[in-house]
């Protein structure tokens, strides 16, 4: 029997799982991992936390090359498919078809930067790539005030970053508060307390960006923002197009059952560029366990996905919070508490130590979301609680 031809596209964490998978339930097939990115594939959410300082690849890289040497894993740095046929099993990669068996698509996302009126008239960084990186590293030296748009964790994990660069950094949010579906308003007031190093702003309806002599202006109903250096963080998009090219079925992202089969056979999707039952998370351990779950499958093995941990974890600036589930209910029913903790929380040396809380949210009597506030030493306590008691993967 012929080695069976695996070809994995994409070298993130859902790619580089998938051909894990795949190596663990077929010892002898052929795997190939394609990358569109010259580095060894990395942990992209360290990308924000990142010191701009001195960004450390060998810090970055989820595994050696030695790693994929020893599972006899092809690695292919710097190669972009360009077209997926379904029908004769290829994939161009710019001159060359390369044919497979069993094909997983782990494309990954792009930065969504709003139509603001303006912004290609603008040098707007966004934080995806490692390049992302080195050119905000570049952009940044020197300068001496930044404005990020967007105050998710990304954005406020850059404007820290920032910060410690050196330059004075303002973030624009236009929800009324910090990550409000996430979060509620509650812990969004108290998060924003424990970040005064930031200027933050919400409700900032932007208007148009453009060049004044060597700054930016952001303009926004109610007023304007001057920088040397402009950034945007507000979400991501699915990358769909080789498969929608191909006649798979996509809506937000390429559609999967549990198995993270795609409506064409042999061929599977996971991570950010997959959704399931209508649900894309976007989130590192999705790309984990969808890319396991994927490879699995690719090679033969039972393997299905059924949901993964979709709780936040900020460490920003002294600051620590962690999150799952609904805070915010038309009807819930809110209790705080304080937390046992080791320690005190201290924020800054110069400000009164905060103590941990803890935040329960319930609908009738189930648990639907829960937070730990300024100390997290309990946060698995709480995850296995809110497992027991609300049914969360986690």
């Amino acid at each position: 029997m012929a080695e069976r031809r695996y070809l994995v596209i994409g070298g993130g964490i859902a790619g580089v799982s998938a051909a894990e998978a795949i190596r663990e339930q077929d010892p002898s097939g052929r795997i190939v991992l394609l990358s569109a990115e010259r580095e060894l594939p990395y942990a992209r959410p360290l990308l924000s936390k990142a010191p701009l300082l001195s960004p450390e690849m060998k810090k970055l890289a989820l595994h050696p090359q030695k790693w994929y040497t020893d599972r006899d894993i092809e690695l292919r740095l710097g190669v972009a498919a360009r077209h997926l046929d379904t029908q004769r099993r290829t994939v161009d990669c710019g001159g060359e078809a390369l044919p497979y068996d069993r094909c997983v698509l782990a494309l990954g996302a792009n930065n969504f930067i709003p139509p603001f009126q303006g912004r290609d008239e603008v040098p707007l960084c966004g934080l995806r790539t490692l390049d992302d990186l080195r050119r905000l590293q570049r952009l940044a030296l020197g300068k001496e005030r930044a404005v990020v748009i967007g105050g998710g964790v990304i954005g406020l994990e850059l404007a820290a970053e920032l910060v410690r660069y050196g330059l004075e950094v303002s973030v624009l949010e236009a929800m009324p508060s910090l990550m409000p579906r996430l979060i509620g308003p509650d812990i969004s007031r108290w998060l924003q307390e424990q970040l005064p190093r930031l200027h933050i702003h919400t409700g900032v309806s932007i208007t148009r960006l453009y060049r004044s002599g060597e700054e930016m202006v952001v303009e926004a109903d109610g007023g304007q923002w001057t920088c040397q250096v402009l950034a945007a963080a507000c979400g991501v998009r699915a990358n769909t197009a080789l498969a929608a090219e191909a006649g798979i079925d996509c809506q937000r992202a390429i559609v999967v059952n549990e198995r993270m089969e795609t409506s064409a056979a042999g061929v599977y999707a996971c991570g950010d560029c997959a959704q399931f039952q209508g649900f894309n998370a976007a989130l590192w351990n999705q790309g984990l366990r969808q890319g396991a779950a994927a490879g699995n499958s690719a090679a033969g093995g039972q393997a299905v996905y059924t949901g993964c941990d979709t709780s936040l974890v900020l460490n920003l600036d002294g600051t620590a919070l962690f999150a799952m589930g609904n805070l915010s209910p038309a009807d819930g029913r809110t209790e705080w508490e304080d937390w046992p903790a080791r320690t005190p929380f201290q924020v800054d040396p110069r400000r009164p130590a905060v103590p941990g809380r803890c935040v329960r949210v319930w609908q009738g009597d189930r648990l639907v979301g829960a937070a730990l506030l300024g100390d997290l030493t309990g946060m698995q306590a709480l995850k296995a609680e809110l497992r027991e008691q609300g049914g969360f993967v986690c």
